[in-house]
């Protein structure tokens, strides 16, 4: 009876510390995330509240990407907060909740890949900017990145049916990745989708840089806007170098499923913030804070900002 009384006690007790660890973690990521969110926000607001933003084809885009990481952030942190507290979903909800963080994750890269092209076509091509890339026709390649975005989860789908114990979605799991892998071949496409989506757009950044700025020593005027572009697309490459750093997550996650399960639960934690949180709060931070005038025009929406700042859009 004290062995037993003893095995209560002490299985009790573990239980008490793991929800304060978990009530802990989550009080150190809600504040982070939430300060996130107020930017992004006021980020969205501004583009919503200027028509000139409105009407640039860059500024859509870049409103694109803060949607884009909002909904991928809000679905990792949430799905975080499952496993910290030691809460389990159906596998079925699982399975879609990572299809629409994974298209989400997909979808940043190659925003920044057609951001970079815009810019390629503002700076070689200035004569043609106004005719390809109209604001109207905005939503094709948004819609391309989408579908390239969505292909991968329908070949996953596809290889999901062909497995024969399908009725593993009837049963409640910890939500992540790795919860919904269940054959050889879904490992096999993830890691070559991260690997050819990330080349093609990494090539395709560096193609548009190397033009900007072969472009750039043939200007003799306007080469301020050329700089602009120059140093536009070199940003992309750092967003797109925060997004690789992405990739160390799963990998990290894998090695850590073999250490013991505290060690494991407190490192995948750290792991989580350095690799797929940090890039995501830096990332749009960055851009939208250095566009001088879409900075001036962010402070008119901030509480502790009353001045009026009316500066005009002019070209990047």
């Amino acid at each position: 009876m004290e062995t037993a009384a003893s095995v209560t006690a002490n299985s009790t007790q573990t239980t008490l510390v793991l929800n304060v660890s978990g009530i802990l973690k989550s009080v150190c990521l809600l504040p982070v995330v939430v300060i996130f969110l107020y930017f992004i926000i006021l980020m969205l607001h501004t583009f919503c509240s200027e028509a000139s933003f409105r009407d640039s084809t860059r500024y859509r885009l870049f409103a694109h990407m803060l949607v884009t990481d909002t909904i991928l952030l809000t679905v990792s942190v949430t799905l975080l907060l499952f496993i910290v507290m030691k809460m389990k979903i159906p596998a079925t909800v699982c399975y879609i909740v990572i299809i629409i963080s994974g298209v989400n994750f997909l979808n940043t890269p190659l925003n920044l890949a057609t951001m970079s092209l815009e810019r390629y076509i503002a700076i070689c091509f200035p004569l043609r900017h106004a005719e390809l890339c109209r604001v109207e026709r905005l939503w094709i390649a948004i819609f391309v990145n989408l579908m390239l975005a969505i292909l991968p989860y329908v070949m996953d789908f596809y290889f999901l049916l062909n497995y024969k114990q399908i009725t593993v979605f009837s049963q409640t799991v910890s939500c992540n990745r790795e919860a919904v892998i269940f054959t050889s071949a879904q490992a096999t496409l993830l890691a070559l989708t991260y690997a050819i989506y990330f080349i093609l757009v990494g090539t395709t950044i560096l193609y548009t840089y190397i033009k900007i700025m072969l472009a750039s020593r043939k200007v003799t005027t306007n080469k301020a806007s050329v700089l602009k572009a120059r140093k536009t697309v070199t940003l992309h490459a750092v967003q797109l170098v925060l997004c690789l750093g992405a990739f160390a997550y799963p990998l990290l996650e894998t090695f850590l499923n073999r250490v013991h399960d505290w060690l494991r639960e407190n490192l995948s934690y750290v792991n989580f913030y350095i690799f797929m949180l940090f890039p995501r709060f830096l990332s749009p931070l960055i851009y939208g804070l250095r566009d001088e005038t879409f900075r001036s025009y962010m402070k008119r929406y901030m509480p502790c900002y009353s001045s009026k700042i009316a500066p005009t859009v002019g070209s990047k």
